[in-house]
């Protein structure tokens, strides 16, 4: 009989440490323990590239008629094209209204600015930061008028990508994103 305990215990012993066997780090933290199952996992998150705010803020109205309109990101992004050559700024030249979906002036941009549902829109100067688009107004918007900015995930004419590295491998931005907002007097 108690040769049967004395296996038992053993038996019960020998499964502890076996269920407490995984993997172990050691870091400023502290000890870091993870059982054999989690141990295996290399699952890694991807934040999702998005725009984290606008200025003005999407609805704003009495908006400086001069003000620059600004799109911030989570992460830093690259309007890249299939050679992953970023663009970096752009100049208005030529006319300051251009039919959005024919001009070449702005087919290739990351952002379009127009006071109708885009049949139109206005071409000005911009600049890509490190995690914003900026455009820069040449010359005052129209007063007491309701303007539509969209950010692209994809130029239209499918030249460039908004995404979050430079050499094309990271993430896009899911959809295109809207905001509007009304100028002052």
């Amino acid at each position: 009989m108690a040769m049967a305990v004395l296996r038992l215990c053993i038996l019960g012993l020998a499964l502890l440490l076996i269920g407490s066997c995984g993997q172990q780090k050691l870091d400023s933290s502290g000890l870091d323990s993870k059982s054999i199952e989690d141990a295996g996992s290399t699952t890694t998150t991807t934040t999702a590239l998005e725009v984290s705010s606008t200025t003005p803020d999407n609805g704003s109205t009495s908006v400086s008629r001069t003000a620059s309109i600004v799109v911030n990101f989570n992460k830093a992004i690259y309007f890249i094209n299939s050679s992953n050559d970023p663009l970096g700024a752009w100049d208005r030249t030529g006319t300051r209204s251009v039919a959005c979906n024919s001009s070449s002036g702005v087919k290739d941009l990351p952002i379009l600015l127009s006071k109708d549902t885009y049949s139109n829109c206005l071409y000005d100067n911009g600049t890509i930061g490190s995690s914003s688009i900026t455009i820069d107004l040449n010359s005052a918007l129209d007063a007491n008028t309701t303007y539509k900015v969209k950010v692209l995930k994809e130029s239209l004419d499918g030249s460039r990508k908004l995404k979050d590295t430079d050499d094309g491998s990271g993430t896009q931005l899911s959809s295109d994103y809207e905001f509007s907002f009304t100028t002052g007097s």
